[in-house]
C-alpha cells in the first residue's frame, strides 16, 4: 500500500491533469460555434440555448455538491462526474440536430459543476494559494489547448465534430484515472474534515452576508470572464474581418493569458497579502476590458491580453481565501455556492452579449465586459471591508 506522501503526490499529478483536462470543453465551444451553428442552420445567439442548458445542471449540481461530497467522498464524485462529462462531449460529436445537443450540455454542466466544487474544496483545504494559482493556471493552459487544438482541425480541414471527438477521449481518459483512483482521495483526515463540515446547514451558510457578497462576485467576474472566452471568435471574425482559425488562436491567446498571469503574477507577488492581490487584478481587468470596446484591433488584442492577465488570479485566489474568511465547515458549502453563482454568471452574461450584439453591434459585448467589471470592483472592495472589520473586532 503507498505511503501518505506518495498518494498525496500522486493525488497532486492528477490534480493538475484534471485541471487541464476540464480547461478543454470550455474554451472550445466559443470557438467551435461559428461553423457548428452553420451545420444546424442556427443564428448566432442559439449559443445562449447550449449556455443555459449546461448551466442549469452545473448550478443544480454546484448547490448540492457539498452533500454529495458527503456522501460520496471527492474521489467517487469525481469520477462519476467526469464520466458524465464524456458521455456529454460524445453527445456534442454525434448529434445529428441542434436539440439534441441541449441534453448533452445539461450532462456536461451536471458533470462539471461537481469536479469544480470538487478539486477546489480538495485544493483549497490541502494546497497553499500558489499552488491553486497554479492548479487554476493549468485550467487555462487546457482552455488554451482546446482552442488551438479545435483550429488545428479546421486548418488541416476537419470538421468541429473532429475536434470534439478529440477531447471527448481526452476527458474521457481522465474518467478511467478517477476511477482507478477514487480510493486515494479520502485518505487519512480527509473523510472526516469532509463530514464534519457537511454537518453545517446550507441555511446557515446562506444566512452570512460574505457568502452573499462572494457569491455575487463569483456570478459577475466569471460571467464578463466567459463573455470573453465565448465571444472572441466571433468578434474577431465578424468586427474584424478574421479568418476562422485567426479568431481561434486569439481565443486560445485569451486563455493562454490567463495561464500566464496565474503561473507568473502569484510567485511575482509572493509576500503580497492575497486579499490586496485581488484588489490589483480587479482594476487591471477593468482597464483591460475599457480597451476592449476600442475599435482599432490593435486596442480589442491589447485589451484582451490585459484582461486575462488581471482576472488570471481572481478565481483561485478568492477560492483559496474562503476556507480563511469563512472556515473550513461553512467553506464546503460556500464553494458549491460559488460555483453554482459563477454558472449563473457564465450562462446569463455571455447570453446577454449575444442578444445585445445581434441588436446593436458585436461592440456590445466588450461594454457588458466593462460594465461588469466595475461592479466587481464595488463587490470586492465591499467584502474587504466586512472581512476586515469582523478580524479588528476578533
Amino acid at each position: 500500500m503507498p505511503s501518505t506522501r506518495t498518494t498525496s503526490r500522486i493525488l497532486m499529478l492528477i490534480t493538475f491533469l484534471a485541471f487541464v483536462s476540464i480547461g478543454f470543453p470550455d474554451a472550445v465551444l466559443g470557438v467551435a460555434w461559428p461553423l457548428m451553428r452553420i451545420t444546424f442552420d442556427r443564428p448566432i445567439s442559439s449559443l445562449g440555448f447550449i449556455l443555459v442548458a449546461s448551466g442549469a445542471g452545473y448550478f443544480a449540481s454546484g448547490v448540492f455538491a457539498g452533500r454529495a461530497l458527503e456522501r460520496l467522498g471527492v474521489g467517487r464524485l469525481l469520477a462519476l462526474s467526469t464520466t458524465l462529462v464524456t458521455i456529454g462531449l460524445y453527445g456534442y460529436t454525434f448529434s445529428p440536430t441542434f436539440w439534441p445537443l441541449l441534453g448533452a450540455a445539461i450532462l456536461i454542466g451536471v458533470g462539471s459543476g461537481a469536479v469544480d466544487a470538487g478539486l477546489n474544496f480538495f485544493a483549497s483545504e490541502h494546497f497553499s494559494v500558489t499552488v491553486m494559482n497554479w492548479l487554476h493556471a493549468f485550467f487555462g493552459i487546457g482552455a488554451m489547448v482546446g482552442p488551438f487544438l479545435m483550429s488545428g482541425v479546421f486548418a488541416a480541414g476537419g470538421s468541429w465534430r473532429i475536434g470534439y471527438f478529440i477531447v471527448s477521449s481526452l476527458i474521457a481518459a481522465m474518467a478511467i484515472t478517477f476511477w482507478l483512483t477514487s480510493d486515494r482521495w479520502n485518505e487519512g483526515g480527509h473523510a472526516e474534515a469532509e463530514a464534519e463540515a457537511a454537518r453545517i446547514s446550507m441555511r446557515y451558510v446562506l444566512g452570512l452576508p460574505e457568502v452573499w457578497l462572494q457569491i455575487c462576485i463569483f456570478a459577475v467576474m466569471c460571467g464578463i470572464e466567459a463573455s470573453a472566452g465565448n465571444w472572441t471568435a466571433t468578434v474577431m471574425t465578424g468586427r474584424f474581418d478574421a479568418s476562422e482559425s485567426q479568431a481561434g488562436i486569439w481565443a486560445g491567446i485569451f486563455w493562454g493569458s490567463m495561464a500566464v498571469g496565474r503561473i507568473a503574477l502569484v510567485p511575482l507577488s509572493r509576500g503580497m497579502d492575497p486579499a490586496r492581490l485581488v484588489q490589483i487584478c480587479t482594476w487591471a481587468i477593468l482597464l483591460g476590458a475599457f480597451l476592449t470596446t476600442r475599435d482599432p484591433e490593435g486596442w480589442y488584442k491589447t485589451g484582451l491580453i490585459v484582461f486575462g492577465l488581471g482576472m488570471a488570479p481572481m478565481f483561485p485566489t478568492l477560492m483559496s481565501l474562503t476556507p480563511q474568511r469563512l472556515g473550513s465547515q461553512v467553506s464546503l458549502h460556500a464553494i458549491g455556492f460559488q460555483v453554482s453563482a459563477a454558472t449563473l454568471g457564465i450562462v446569463s452574461i455571455p447570453s446577454l452579449g449575444g442578444i445585445l450584439a445581434e441588436r446593436t453591434s458585436l461592440v456590445a459585448i466588450p461594454w457588458i465586459m466593462t460594465i461588469g467589471a466595475i461592479v466587481v470592483i464595488a463587490l470586492e472592495m465591499t467584502l474587504r471591508a466586512g472581512v476586515n472589520r469582523k478580524t479588528a473586532i476578533a
